[in-house]
């Protein structure tokens, strides 16, 4: 069975990023196929897939697409070419029957890529990128773009009639502790897609420090994995969660990743 992944490498790259460093994570995820948000240099990106699949034996490649009309940044589908290739990719934009790709209107940035393996078989996966930020509007802002993904995901699913994945950074900022409802409104979104939440038992996908005087790492779960089949196997957050077990530490502990990496680590279940 195919290894699945998701990974949102911060402002990739950002001022403070160190491209072999992000390289040793995405071998540490060792995915056939994995989704990436926040990517603004695809050239960058690339090198960084071509060290990665140097160490791997694998073959990596990006299909890369907007998140927001007014954003440089991308987000996209990662895939091991020795593994699948790719039938099309959509936009937002062309998964929406009215062409709309407005994050200011609800819409959530999301790129479709339909896959291919050897055997002739195919798979869809997407990436999405929700609203950050954890101020009311900002959960607004995320159900209505969940109302539109589960459309989304619907119709991709009613029309391909195949596998269906879509994973990213949902910036579930109340998942954790079910601040304004948000845990139970994911699952009840998730339900009403007819999907699984592959990520439902994790506690872990991010780290944020919210005391600028402690300077505390915090623990978050902002990333998720949605299938239209049960995992395999159960999933599993990498780097630093991993390394700091999901468990808060303090501000003077040394943290690489959070500073040349992301903030976000790469989750990984098997598809």
């Amino acid at each position: 069975m195919p290894s699945l992944g998701t990974f949102n490498i911060r402002l990739f790259p950002d001022r403070g990023t160190e491209p072999t460093a992000v390289a040793e994570r995405i071998v540490d995820l060792d995915a056939d196929v994995f989704m990436v948000q926040e990517i603004r240099d695809h050239e960058a990106f690339d090198a960084v897939l071509a060290e990665a699949s140097s160490r791997l034996g694998r073959d990596y490649a990006v299909t890369l697409g907007p998140m927001c009309r007014t954003s440089d940044l991308q987000l996209g589908v990662v895939r091991d070419r020795r593994c699948f290739r790719e039938v099309e990719h959509r936009t937002q934009a062309q998964l929406d029957p009215q062409a709309r790709c407005s994050c200011r209107d609800g819409h959530p940035p999301a790129l479709l890529s339909v896959l291919e393996d050897p055997a002739g078989e195919r798979r869809a996966a997407m990436s999405v990128h929700l609203q950050y930020g954890g101020r009311r509007w900002m959960h607004r802002a995320r159900r209505d773009q969940w109302d539109h993904l589960v459309a989304s995901i619907e119709r991709v699913r009613a029309e391909l009639g195949i596998p269906l994945a879509v994973a990213g950074d949902f910036n579930s900022t109340g998942y954790a502790d079910d601040d304004r409802g948000e845990r139970r409104h994911i699952q009840r979104m998730v339900e009403a897609a007819g999907m699984v939440l592959a990520t439902a038992d994790l506690t872990c996908t991010a780290y944020w420090r919210p005391n600028r005087r402690t300077g505390d790492y915090v623990p978050s779960m902002l990333d998720h994995i949605l299938l239209s089949e049960p995992p395999r196997e159960p999933a599993q957050a990498l780097g630093m969660c991993a390394v700091l077990d999901g468990q808060r530490c303090p501000g003077d502990q040394d943290n690489p990743d959070f500073h040349v990496v992301s903030d976000h680590c790469p989750v990984r279940v098997v598809w």
